[in-house]
């Protein structure tokens, strides 16, 4: 069918469609160049991942902010980050849900609210066209998953790992339950491992100092007061994060704790922060900083430029080992 064969409202619908298909194509082709997802959030991965419970409400009927809409059930493939619609996405169908749209004739669509974002349970041709049509908002049913890790608009798949992770050493600890102002948070896959690894240390030394052998919350909540806490508070007032975008206070502890034998040497046993005295907790952060710290953008314009531009030194041979 040409679009002399269309009466004027579905030849400019077919005319947006094949735009936003032209414009989805382009946006696939940059996010694989540039390495950057492009691609809508499983549900079924993210209810996998997360280990996400039964909905804890009735449906809810509201307006939606079409942007916070980031995932799907069942049909991720079809449609990108911003819903513009791929290939496989039948033309006829989605021209005529946008003319409806546009006349604001289609029934709500059904979403899952899981954190801050949404996933399409059925609606999703009606929410490519009216984010195409530059809507802001869309009619939804809600229904509303509880999660105790956060999901907003900037988590990507590869970010689920992460964010697992985090489920679990919460399902483990029950800290967001005992401290839910706790920001636990690391950066890295597998840290999170190695901190469970600290509180399952401490767990023991517990025991051996009372009758009753703790529980893991129990060890958990205690590390959290006595042990974390007055690191991450030398940490905050050290100032010392805002040298490393991207990363967190738990980062940061984490390393002091991993490279706790090799600070003591230098700075001594209170670590801890448990002997009042947190001057050794300060001069770690330091170390931490002089260590890993890159002092601003010229010398990361220079470390820049020498890898791509290698200083030639003369070859100078090694001495031979000596036998004794």
């Amino acid at each position: 069918m040409s679009n002399t064969d269309l009466d004027p409202s579905q030849a400019t619908a077919l005319r947006i469609f094949n735009e936003a298909r032209r414009r989805a194509f382009v946006q696939d082709m940059l996010a694989e160049v540039g390495g950057r997802p492009d691609s809508l959030l499983c549900f079924d991965e993210v209810r996998r991942q997360l280990r996400l419970g039964e909905p804890s409400q009735a449906p809810v009927t509201k307006e939606v902010p079409l942007d916070k809409i980031v995932g799907s059930v069942g049909r991720y493939h079809d449609f990108n980050r911003a819903f513009l619609p791929r290939a496989q996405v039948d033309p006829r169908r989605w021209t005529r849900i946008a003319r409806l749209q546009r006349q604001s004739r289609l029934p709500p669509v059904d979403l899952f609210q899981v954190g801050e974002v949404y996933f399409v349970r059925d609606g999703h041709h009606r929410v490519s066209a009216a984010r195409t049509l530059k809507y802001r908002t869309i009619r939804a049913h809600v229904v509303e998953i509880p999660l105790r890790v956060s999901l907003d608009t900037t988590t990507s798949p590869a970010d689920l790992i992460l964010k697992a992770e985090f489920a679990e050493f919460l399902e483990k600890t029950s800290l967001d339950r005992t401290y839910p102002d706790q920001r636990v948070e690391l950066t890295l896959p597998g840290a999170y491992a190695s901190l469970l690894q600290h509180i399952e240390v401490h767990q023991f030394y517990m025991g051996l100092r009372s009758r009753r052998y703790p529980t893991l919350p129990e060890a958990a909540n205690d590390w959290y007061r006595s042990v974390y806490l007055p690191v991450v508070e030398r940490i905050r007032d050290s100032g010392v994060l805002a040298n490393f975008p991207g990363r967190t206070e738990t980062d940061l502890y984490l390393w002091v704790s991993e490279n706790r034998a090799r600070l003591q040497i230098h700075y001594g046993p209170g670590l801890s922060g448990r002997d009042g005295d947190d001057t050794q907790v300060s001069e770690a952060v330091k170390d931490f900083s002089t260590e890993h710290h890159i002092r601003g953008p010229r010398r990361a314009l220079r470390r820049w430029l020498y890898r791509l531009f290698p200083r030639r030194r003369p070859y100078t041979p090694k001495p031979p080992p000596s036998r004794y």
